[in-house]
């Protein structure tokens, strides 16, 4: 990660500033991996399982982008979860709370044309939470490519693909290896608002070739006067499995 992130550092320190990002890009950005603009972002997330116990989930996001060249960007991120589990009201476990599994990586996005993007890049899952109850016990890195296409100037889809192996397990943990796609779309209206769905499913190796599915539906905003875009997405299961459904508020300031 080093070794990609240094020479990428070298010419953005030199290359001049990017231009800046459209309403439509940082509306688009929020599902879109391909366009690297920099913001930082505070997502919320709240889980209900099937069993009664509940999960919140509040993670800070920093990406600073910069352009390499007039068709190519680079970025770095780093994102730190803030974790806390309720329990059903029956059970003889405790609530907890406290901080999650960081993650940092680099990445970069070439322009092919005025329609078509691509990205790619990795990222490492660091075993750092505060709490057993949360904590992932590896590991991970994942490399991830995507490829989005503007089919208009309201409708824009992105095919992203990513792979996580884990490269060291605490406490017995089982390895990780799984294979994670998503096609999200996004549709730009009027007054600054957008509306967005995405289909994803994972393929876990280590269970048996075993596939999960989710739907998630999305409605953003950004605000008129100032850089910040709010959203708000429901995503809903379609395979078995303890989360019964999730709900989530995203609040991103653009720079």
């Amino acid at each position: 990660m080093v070794t990609l992130l240094l020479p990428a550092y070298d010419h953005g320190v030199g290359a001049e500033p990017r231009p800046n990002p459209t309403t439509a890009d940082e509306l688009k950005q929020l599902n879109d991996p391909t366009l690297l603009v920099t913001h930082v972002s505070l997502e919320s997330e709240w889980d209900q399982f099937k069993d009664g116990a509940e999960r919140g989930n509040w993670t800070f996001t920093g990406l600073w982008g910069w352009r390499v060249s007039d068709c190519q960007d680079w970025a770095i991120r780093f994102k730190l979860p803030f974790v806390y589990n309720r329990t059903d009201g029956g059970s003889d476990q405790r609530d907890t709370g406290g901080v999650g599994d960081v993650e940092f990586g680099t990445g970069t996005a070439f322009r092919l044309n005025d329609k078509w993007r691509t990205a790619g890049g990795v990222e490492l899952h660091a075993d750092t939470a505060s709490d057993p109850a949360f904590a992932e016990n590896v590991w991970r890195l994942k490399w991830g490519w995507g490829v989005a296409h503007d089919f208009t100037d309201w409708f824009s889809l992105t095919a992203n693909a990513e792979y996580n192996h884990s490269i060291a397990e605490e406490d017995n943990t089982r390895p990780h290896s799984f294979l994670d796609m998503s096609v999200p779309a996004t549709f730009i209206l009027p007054q600054h608002w957008s509306v967005s769905a995405k289909y994803r499913t994972v393929l876990d190796f280590n269970t048996g070739d075993r596939w999960a599915h989710t739907l998630t539906a999305g409605i953003a905003k950004r605000l008129s006067h100032v850089p910040v875009v709010l959203s708000a997405t429901f995503q809903k299961p379609l395979s078995s499995g303890a989360k019964r459904f999730q709900v989530g508020v995203t609040v991103v300031y653009y720079f």
